[in-house]
C-alpha cells in the first residue's frame, strides 16, 4: 500500500453514532422533502445523485452525517470524505468509494479550480450514472455559480436533484438549541435561550459552540445552565 493509500483511508470522516446526527432533529422549512430525498437515495429508491447546497451552518454537515447514520440501520455501506482534506492528497489515488453503496462529500466547491479533483469526481458521477453507487454531496453555492476548470464537471454536478437548504431563522434556532440540549441532558430555558440569542451572533455554528462549553460547564461543576452559569462559562475560554 502505497503512503498516498494509507493517507486516503486516515482521512474518511469518522461516520459517528452520535444522536445528535438524525433526519428526525434537521429543523428547517423544507425538512420533510430533504430527509425523504436523502432516505430514499439511501435504500435506492430514489435519486441516485443529490447536491445539498446552502450557507454556511445551513445544516449540511448534519444531513450527510445523518445519512450515513440512516444508513446503518438500513444496512447500507456509505463512505463519507470532506473535500477540503482530500485535496491534500493524490487525486489518481481516490479509490475508496470503489466499495461502497453511497459516496457521500462535504464541501464539494473546496475542489473547484483543481484539474485532477474536477478530473476525478467528473468520472465519480460518470460512475455513479452507470449505477456502481449513488452519490450525495454539499456545497456553498449552485454548481452554475463556481468556476471549475472542466465545464463537464460542472454540468454533471446538474444531472441530479439540486436542493437548497435555507439559512435557519432565529426560531429555528430557538428550536434547534432546545433539542440538541435535550438530546445531551440540557434543559434550557427560555431565559437562558433568549440571553444567548441577544448576546451571541444569532447563527446556528456560534450558539452549538457555545452549547458544548456549557455542556462541559455544567459538567464539571454539577449545575444546571442558568444565566449565571452562561455568563461564567463564556468568560472562561476553553471551559
Amino acid at each position: 500500500m502505497s503512503v498516498v493509500e494509507r493517507a486516503i483511508k486516515q482521512i474518511a470522516l469518522p461516520l459517528s453514532l452520535d444522536r445528535q446526527y438524525s433526519f428526525e432533529n434537521f429543523i428547517s422549512e423544507r425538512a420533510d422533502l430533504i430527509t425523504a430525498s436523502l432516505r430514499a437515495l439511501v435504500r435506492g429508491d430514489g435519486e441516485a445523485q443529490i447536491g445539498l447546497w446552502g450557507t454556511a451552518a445551513s445544516g449540511k454537515t448534519h444531513l450527510l452525517n445523518a445519512s450515513a447514520d440512516y444508513a446503518r440501520k438500513k444496512g447500507v455501506v456509505l463512505q463519507i470524505y470532506d473535500a477540503r482534506q482530500l485535496l491534500q492528497c493524490d487525486a489518481n489515488e481516490f479509490e475508496g468509494f470503489s466499495h461502497c453503496d453511497v459516496l457521500a462529500i462535504d464541501n464539494l466547491d473546496a475542489i473547484a479550480g483543481n484539474p485532477d479533483w474536477e478530473a476525478c469526481f467528473y468520472q465519480v458521477i460518470n460512475r455513479c450514472r452507470d449505477g456502481d453507487y449513488r452519490f450525495v454531496f454539499a456545497m456553498l453555492r449552485r454548481p452554475e455559480d463556481i468556476e471549475t476548470t472542466l465545464d463537464d464537471f460542472r454540468s454533471r454536478l446538474q444531472w441530479g436533484l439540486m436542493l437548497q437548504l435555507p439559512s435557519n431563522d432565529d426560531s429555528e434556532i430557538r428550536q434547534i438549541l432546545r433539542k440538541r440540549a435535550q438530546l445531551i441532558g440540557i434543559e434550557l430555558g427560555e431565559d437562558v435561550i433568549s440571553y444567548l440569542m441577544t448576546h451571541h451572533a444569532r447563527n446556528l455554528d456560534t450558539q452549538m459552540s457555545i452549547l458544548r462549553r456549557l455542556d462541559r460547564a455544567s459538567l464539571s461543576q454539577q449545575r444546571k445552565v442558568t444565566i449565571p452559569l452562561v455568563k461564567q462559562a463564556l468568560l472562561e475560554p476553553g471551559v
